[in-house]
């Protein structure tokens, strides 16, 4: 009886922590694209799952190329998706069904940037249903991160918190209860149930190109991003899923700009692609178009061509949507055309 007096305040301070933060996760912690498409691959079945970045969100659309492929596709691509959180999210696939590729967006800028505190991370994260591969990812996140962030993910949206009636709306509305990609359309960009984003052709363009480059060969950055992509590459191996690997186009401005990055982005992969057997596609004009691809990768394939500035609504490389609808069919074509499965 005493040892029950004694744990009973700290039971009781637990339960109202728990409460608590519950409560103010639902406040603060706005509905995510992220939250419909783990959903989608967790309840259906796909023969071609997309992942990768904002990039790959942008530039393929699932239905353009099922139209080329006829195989189902979903496009599982979002911003600040990093090769740790594209790893989990593939494992949390396969606790449901297999899909029988995995088309991986390289956008080499996330190989060179620390996603410790990644509010990408922390959503999906809790968005998982309950399973090992869920334990598996906190325990990554709780040894490589800040414990607010960790337990309390509230903390990471503290600089919006003006935005908590807005929340509210949409968590209570029909949309987010059936999972509608609908909230997160707007006069930029219209967000669709098969994961692409199709930004706006009236959407203002950005012309700034963002600074980009590899510190070094041993930055712990770049070899921890390496460790977790060598680390999806593996986990496709073993589960007999095929692999290919796509950098979309960037500006020609940008890759002007940023030449010496691509060209070391563009070997880094390719070089994987020889070690570990998968395909590489690189659309961005940084590998020698006339040069041999290497043995175990597609690279500089045929259908790769000069995208204008215009085609892109910013200096990082995101489509617009007509351009990307044009080049998830080139894209398809070139799939096709390499022998892979469809």
């Amino acid at each position: 009886m005493q040892t029950f007096r004694k744990t009973l305040p700290i039971i009781a301070g637990l339960c109202f922590f728990v409460i608590l933060n519950l409560i103010l996760n639902f406040i603060f912690i706005p509905y995510q694209f992220t939250g419909m498409k783990i959903h989608r691959i967790e309840t259906e079945d796909f023969e071609d799952l997309i992942l990768g970045s904002s990039h790959g969100c942008a530039a393929l659309d699932p239905d353009v190329m099922e139209e080329v492929t006829g195989r189902k596709t979903f496009n599982a691509a979002a911003g600040g998706q990093y090769p740790r959180e594209n790893y989990f999210l593939l494992r949390d696939t396969l606790r449901a069904h297999k899909p029988e590729r995995i088309i991986y967006e390289y956008d080499p800028a996330y190989w060179i940037a620390d996603e410790r505190f990644n509010r990408v991370a922390r959503y999906q994260l809790d968005m998982m249903e309950a399973s090992s591969v869920k334990a598996a990812y906190f325990k990554d996140l709780c040894l490589n991160g800040d414990f607010r962030y960790v337990l309390m993910p509230w903390f990471t949206f503290r600089d919006s918190l003006n935005r908590f009636r807005e929340n509210i709306s949409v968590k209570t509305s029909e949309a987010y209860r059936t999972f509608s990609a609908q909230p997160f359309s707007n006069s930029y960009q219209t967000c669709l149930q098969n994961g692409f984003t199709a930004i706006s052709e009236d959407a203002k363009r950005k012309d700034a190109i963002p600074e980009l480059a590899f510190s070094d060969e041993t930055d712990p950055i770049v070899e921890k991003n390496d460790r977790y992509f060598i680390r999806l590459v593996s986990f496709c191996r073993e589960q007999g899923i095929d692999l290919t690997v796509v950098t979309t186009p960037v500006p020609p401005a940008t890759l002007e700009a940023r030449k010496d990055f691509y060209e070391q982005a563009h070997t880094l992969m390719a070089d994987m692609a020889c070690e570990f057997g998968f395909d590489f596609m690189d659309y961005t004009g940084s590998g020698n178009a006339t040069d041999q691809p290497p043995e175990g990768s597609i690279s500089d394939l045929s259908c790769m061509q000069a995208w204008p500035d215009e085609a892109f609504s910013d200096g990082e490389g995101h489509m617009y949507a007509g351009t990307a609808r044009q080049f998830s069919a080139a894209f398809a074509q070139d799939l096709m055309r390499t022998g892979a499965k469809a």
